[in-house]
């Protein structure tokens, strides 16, 4: 079977971003081990007076390695798969180019915004250095928003590509039959969106930081408690799209709204989240200056009235595909095992 050279192309593509996320995860157990050793030292060397290290920084860094080995075996899998013309990678390589369009378009918008926001100066730069600096760091931050383009654009190449109907037809001739899906690609993203997020609310539950809700600073059994709540929240919210569960509609839809308010909380009063980021901040490394208060206000401001956006914009897609968790019933097969 001919494959088509955008199946060919994704699949270098995929190796290629593999490669990369087995060497971000060597990065990060390099940290790891660098910050252990720094750790058992009391703190960064030759500062003074010495900047303590949180204990569980080490363990952290090891937790993304093992996230960036995962993603990179996803990849490679997905990659021999599409080369094999496998109907599961066809979906597979559709999640993945979902959450890179997904993720690229928001770490873009975020770059855009750190472009146009000023960013403040440190204290020990001459202030005749003052315009050099910023403009350096709008560069900095304009080549990472290229770089996220580029990203968000190879997401949404592959859900184009995938999706075309002579790939279809390849997948399907290769295997002799067709595997139909009543999901839409969106509604599978934001199930697979939604799974990730449980795994992180797990996560968060071991790192020594409080949480935040509605104000309140949460600790101990209290964080525990409700890292544990959102994480069966959001694995059901998961489970119910990926099964196009009614429940689950309706349970992804109150989690929007949950997130407006929520976000509507901070952006009405940044004084509580301000706290919050300056105990964060405190425990992690306490010497660091603090950020301009007008300069983080604004950030949070901004960040805030996007993730409504957000917010609003999934829940227009689940409105959109509202007949896809009103399925008929299943009709019994003819005589030739198919369905009618």
């Amino acid at each position: 079977m001919k494959r088509p050279v955008g199946v060919i192309q994704s699949a270098v593509l995929l190796i290629l971003g593999s490669l990369f996320h087995l060497l971000m995860a060597l990065c990060m157990a390099l940290s790891g081990d660098i910050l252990q050793r720094q750790v058992r030292a009391g703190g960064f060397p030759g500062s003074h007076p010495p900047v303590a290290l949180p204990g569980w920084m080490p363990g952290f860094m090891y937790a993304f390695c093992l996230f960036f080995v995962a993603l990179a075996v996803w990849g490679i899998l997905t990659a021999v798969g599409i080369m094999r013309l496998r109907h599961w990678a066809r979906y597979s390589i559709l999640v993945i180019g979902g959450l890179l369009a997904f993720f690229g378009f928001i770490y873009l918008l975020v770059m855009l915004l750190m472009m146009l926001v000023p960013s403040p100066v440190p204290s020990g730069v001459d202030a005749s250095l003052a315009g050099s600096v910023q403009a350096v760091t709008r560069i900095f931050f304009g080549v990472f928003a290229i770089l996220q383009g580029i990203v968000c654009t190879i997401g949404v190449f592959w859900l184009i590509n995938f999706n075309r109907q002579k790939v279809r037809e390849a997948f399907t001739n290769a295997s002799g039959k067709a595997l139909v899906s009543h999901r839409p690609i969106l509604i599978s993203v934001l199930a697979v969106l939604n799974l990730i997020g449980a795994c992180f609310c797990l996560m968060y539950m071991f790192i020594p930081l409080p949480a935040l809700l509605f104000g309140w600073i949460l600790e101990g059994w209290g964080k525990v408690a409700l890292y544990l709540f959102f994480a069966f929240l959001t694995a059901s919210v998961g489970t119910g799209l990926w099964r196009l569960k009614q429940w689950g509609w309706w349970l992804a839809l109150a989690m929007q709204a949950f997130g407006m308010v929520y976000c509507g909380v901070y952006l009405v009063r940044p004084s509580l989240m301000l706290h919050y980021t300056a105990e964060i901040q405190q425990r992690m490394v306490p010497m660091q200056p603090q950020l301009p208060e007008r300069f983080h206000t604004t950030i949070l401001s901004v960040s805030f009235g996007f993730a409504i956006l957000l917010y609003i914009a999934i829940a227009a897609i689940l409105i959109y595909y509202r007949k896809a968790f009103q399925r008929p019933a299943e009709q019994p097969p003819n005589e030739s095992g198919v369905q009618l």
